[in-house]
């Protein structure tokens, strides 16, 4: 992804400093951010440990990637990853975080394929989070339908 790519993304987060912040808090810090310090990445991997088995899980994540995002209120959430960066902390370590844009359910299923549609939601919803949130890669499927729908294929699965 090029910077122009990149400065587009950040023209979309007016409050970009706002929710970093409260991803840290999210995270226990509640200090205010003193680092600017920003890398973007086009991918990210990282492993996971299952508390209840020590089961190892690799998790691989790239731009533009269709995500599952355990929310409390809502159950299961729908994104797609907009951006993956680094933040240097107040105490020096780095962390990363993503950037998501939201999928909000319309309640509407297209008539053909009898799947959801979903709009691409951009302005409601905090869109930065650590990267942590994603503990997991659970395969879901969307295509696009127009400018800002999308269905949800319920017949996309992994072929074992």
């Amino acid at each position: 992804m090029s910077k122009k790519d990149y400065d587009k993304l950040l023209s979309t987060l007016p409050n970009f400093n706002v929710e970093l912040y409260l991803s840290y808090k999210d995270m226990g810090f509640s200090a205010a951010l003193i680092n600017s310090s920003i890398r973007w990445y086009e991918l990210a991997s990282y492993i996971t440990i299952e508390e209840n088995n020590d089961i190892l899980s690799k998790v691989y994540l790239h731009i533009n990637d269709f995500i599952i995002i355990q929310e409390e209120k809502y159950k299961e959430s729908y994104a797609i990853v907009k951006g993956i960066f680094k933040h240097k902390g107040n105490d020096g370590n780095n962390y990363a975080f993503i950037v998501v844009d939201w999928f909000e359910d319309t309640k509407k299923q297209h008539s053909t394929l009898h799947c959801p549609i979903y709009n691409l939601q951009t302005e409601k919803w905090r869109r930065i989070f650590p990267i942590h949130v994603i503990d997991n890669m659970k395969k879901v499927h969307f295509i696009r339908y127009s400018d800002k729908k999308w269905i949800k294929n319920n017949f996309y699965f992994t072929a074992i």
